[in-house]
């Protein structure tokens, strides 16, 4: 008797201890961050649950007539047929339920490394099926660096005959663009190493980077929810996002800055699940590629501040502020750097170039492509200033006052323009992956993966394929969206990558517009549409089973009543 006391007394004690490990383990969620994360999720919501319900009715594509200056139609969805294969879909879904436990024990490292080979292998057939040519303004990049890997600066200065020189009045394109500095910087450090021939080099790197960046999407999902399930799914939504991979044959910053935030996301959410200030190293230096390949990226920085800001009070980690304001500076700074190193080795001192006024002038406004689209407007103020900002903006507010004016006036015309720019961008389901390839010249001739995606079966079966795709991924985030908020999951890590998506749709639903733009926010959707399909497979469904109960009951009610 004694013995069994002393043995239930210590097992009592160890349940205690662990009891008391695991209450001081779990961080609560203070009052703060509940109020903003939940506002923050409202608007996510709204905001993604239009372009879902759109996705059904309405869908924009590119005019074959005018198919090289990105002209976009609106045209309506066939409805009846989203709807069927919606129901198609959810049917398959329930029926995949029971195979769940089978699923659940396939070893997930094996898969996520079968998902990064399956992206390589597709990948790369594709760049070498259509070896793309730089055009436009990744041309003048491919000009500057390669140049500047020999040692050569000479498309700094203007009046020099650089590519296109004739449409910047003789300005050095870097005049009105410096930020593209960052890109110009990534790219010669690649040329010096591969040469200058080609740009292959930086193709196959973006095929990696894509793979790297499903690779991080797929680990954000098991830190947020610590699934199986959820992160299985995750990666079968990866492997069917084509747009991304397709679009790795243009020599830009987009993939490389999506991968690169991607990866400084995971940390981050790392460091806030366990206030290891060391992960911020990382996370900083990631972001801070990031915005060097693609400056539009800043958009990951707003999100980490407001972020590392309700962290501070929520955890009284200050170290979190410090680094928010460190990140600022370190962001900002390099990119800086950077011109200021290339100022100094061309011995040319460049303008501050177009501002962010002048991008909302251009956004606000009509486009011959889309609404808000490119129509040279933010070009046109800083030109005409004499590339002077400060006049240039001047000029800029002016044309906003103007706009927002008629804007009031013409409150019809006003929501036709934003649901046009939202439908033409976010509901472009190819979001550019092939145009942005079959409107380039090649430097071999197209095989027929090449000829059947341009102009063949292929293309036509795949641009299919991301209409329904990117409709059950809408919904899915959406719905996702709303599930955080029903089962108490929304707080700073699961709702980091939504913020990123905010932030995106808000900045390009008021500055410049592209669907290209889009592309490499869309698979941030997939951890929370990863979790909706989990919830949705998961789900009892009583009162669902109640009421088709008692539809059952009526016929059986009927006879006795006859009898």
């Amino acid at each position: 008797m004694g013995n069994t006391k002393a043995k239930n007394n210590s097992k009592n004690s160890k349940k205690s201890k662990q009891t008391a490990k695991t209450v001081t383990s779990v961080q609560k969620q203070s009052m703060i961050e509940y109020a903003a994360v939940n506002i923050l999720c409202l608007f996510v919501f709204i905001a993604f649950a239009y372009i879902a319900i759109m996705s059904f009715v309405q869908t924009s594509v590119f005019d074959s007539a005018n198919y090289g200056s990105e002209v976009i139609l609106y045209q309506t969805d066939n409805i009846a047929l989203n709807i069927l294969f919606t129901s198609l879909f959810t049917v398959f879904i329930f029926k995949m339920k029971k195979h769940c436990d089978f699923f659940a024990k396939v070893n997930l490292k094996y898969m996520q490394i079968c998902l990064a080979a399956f992206v390589m292998i597709v990948g790369l057939v594709w760049i070498f099926s259509v070896t793309s040519i730089p055009a436009a303004d990744s041309y003048n990049i491919y000009e500057t660096a390669s140049q500047a890997a020999k040692g050569n600066y000479l498309s700094f200065q203007n009046n020099s005959g650089f590519y296109n020189s004739d449409f910047y009045s003789g300005y050095a394109y870097y005049n009105f663009y410096p930020f593209q500095l960052g890109f110009v910087f990534i790219s010669e450090i690649f040329y010096r190493i591969f040469g200058t021939e080609n740009t292959m080099s930086i193709q196959v790197f973006n095929v990696m980077c894509t793979a790297a960046a499903y690779l991080g999407i797929a680990n954000i999902t098991k830190l947020l929810f610590k699934k199986r399930s959820i992160e299985f799914i995750s990666i079968l939504l990866l492997a069917g996002c084509f747009q991304p991979v397709l679009f790795c044959t243009f020599v830009y910053g987009n993939i490389i800055g999506m991968c690169f935030a991607i990866w400084a996301s995971y940390f981050l959410i790392k460091y806030f699940q366990t206030n290891k200030y060391l992960l911020l190293i990382p996370c900083a230096v990631l972001l801070v590629v990031s915005t060097l390949a693609k400056y539009n990226n800043l958009i990951y920085l707003v999100a980490f501040v407001i972020m590392l800001i309700i962290h501070t009070i929520k955890a009284k980690k200050w170290q979190s502020i410090a680094f928010a304001l460190a990140i600022c500076i370190a962001v900002v700074g390099t990119s800086n750097l950077v011109i200021m190193s290339y100022e100094n080795r061309s011995g040319v001192k460049l303008s501050n170039g177009v501002t962010q006024v002048m991008y909302l002038d251009m956004g606000i406004n009509d486009s011959y492509m889309a609404p808000g689209w490119y129509n040279g407007i933010a070009l046109d103020d800083y030109r005409n200033a004499g590339l002077d900002a400060k006049a240039g903006n001047a000029q800029a507010w002016s044309n906003i006052k103007s706009r927002m004016n008629y804007f009031g006036k013409n409150s019809n015309y006003m929501i036709d323009f934003f649901s046009k720019k939202i439908t033409s961008q976010w509901n472009e389901t190819t979001y550019e992956s092939i145009w942005v390839s079959k409107v380039k010249n090649h430097t071999n001739e197209l095989n027929w993966i090449g000829k059947g995606m341009y102009d063949g079966s292929i293309g036509q079966f795949f641009e299919l394929y991301f209409n329904l795709y990117m409709q059950i991924l809408f919904i899915a985030f959406a719905v996702g969206i709303y599930f955080l908020f029903l089962n108490k999951k929304t707080n700073i890590e699961t709702v980091l990558l939504p913020l990123v998506l905010l932030g995106a749709f808000g900045y390009h639903l008021l500055f410049e517009g592209k669907s290209q733009y889009v592309l490499t926010y869309i698979i941030l959707m997939i951890p929370t549409a990863s979790f909706a399909f989990e919830c949705i497979l998961n789900g009892k469904y009583t009162k669902i089973k109640e009421f088709v109960g008692k539809l059952k009951e009526i016929p059986e009610k009927k006879e006795n009543e006859k009898a």
